[in-house]
């Protein structure tokens, strides 16, 4: 008999064939062995072995199988080499990409005199006060005005509110760990504060004041200082009586009329930019801006080199450049 696989000559008793150890099926007879390796095999009817009943080739190719097997094998192979090759050069080589922002047109805070910057606000001292700041959302339109507080190196503290300018002082009388400062600005804004920064958006931070006898905490933003003048308006009227300046030197308080109808009004530490008309007989009439555009009516009298305003004497004199 000859094996159906290997194509060898076995005996007829044999039921695995001992060259390729392939089981022999009782009920098939190899026909024919191909020069291609392909062998046709035809099944035996057990009950009448003289004439066949069914024929079904089959085909198998033994050297097309073994390169396929191969072939699998090496691809899994270099597939596995090159993941391990990739995440090597990904571990050993750094690439440098830039960065590409998109910007958008959105309104930020002016940019801080200090670095804003996390370890700023960690480690911050009286130094990060320094510049000009607003409270924490107020807004300002064409008509109306807001306060702004300005602090320098020099110890000077500042306010300009609308067409008023207020001018003082401030201290660093921080212990420790604990951050205090002392404000005193002409009576529109003073106390003695614990002072403390977070961090905001885009580098902004903003300034925590807590007033240490009320506990009253404000919060203020960079932004850049503005100051408002009115003009006056087209009908105004002059005394020319009025026009110069005037001064209470005890009192520390001047007025300073101007023929253009501006005047400049001066009350310690406080200045203040507004225009005048004389709305009745020994009425002045003063506006100003304070938040909004305000008006104040001075009563007065003009004796000799004399004004008084309101019972307060004034004296005419040169001012002092």
């Amino acid at each position: 008999m000859i094996c159906p696989r290997c194509g060898e000559t076995i005996d007829d008793i044999e039921t695995i064939c001992p060259f390729c150890l392939q089981d022999i099926d009782k009920g098939a007879e190899f026909n024919d062995f191909r020069k291609d390796g392909f062998v046709q095999i035809q099944h035996k009817n057990e009950a009448d072995t003289a004439e066949p009943i069914n024929y079904m080739p089959k085909y198998f190719n033994v050297a097309e199988f073994n390169i396929f097997v191969f072939a699998v094998i090496f691809v899994l192979v270099v597939s596995v080499m090159t993941v391990f090759s990739l995440r090597f050069v990904q571990k050993s080589v750094v690439v440098n990409v830039p960065a590409y922002v998109v910007k958008k047109d959105v309104e930020t805070e002016p940019a801080p005199t200090q670095p804003a910057t996390e370890k700023d606000v960690k480690n911050y001292s009286i130094k990060n006060i320094i510049g000009s700041w607003k409270n924490k959302g107020a807004v300002e339109t064409k008509n109306t005005a807001i306060p702004y507080y300005s602090f320098t190196e020099d110890g000077t503290a500042q306010e300009n509110y609308g067409s008023i300018t207020s001018t003082g002082e401030y201290k660093d009388l921080s212990k420790g760990k604990k951050k205090i400062v002392y404000i005193d600005i002409d009576d529109s804004f003073a106390g003695t504060f614990e002072f403390k920064f977070t961090s905001g958006k885009k580098g902004a931070y903003t300034l925590i004041l807590e007033d240490i006898s009320s506990g009253r905490a404000y919060e203020f933003v960079k932004a850049e200082a503005k100051a408002k003048k009115i003009s006056p308006s087209s009908d105004f009227k002059v005394d020319n009586k009025l026009v110069g300046y005037w001064l209470n030197k005890k009192l520390g308080k001047s007025y300073e009329f101007n023929t253009d109808g501006t005047a400049v009004r001066v009350t310690g530490n406080t200045t203040t930019e507004c225009t005048w008309t004389v709305s009745s007989k020994g009425v002045i009439t003063i506006k100003y801006m304070k938040g909004e555009v305000r008006s104040l009516n001075l009563d007065y009298i003009i004796k000799k080199d004399k004004l008084y305003i309101n019972k307060t004497v004034y004296a005419k004199t040169e001012k002092e450049e």
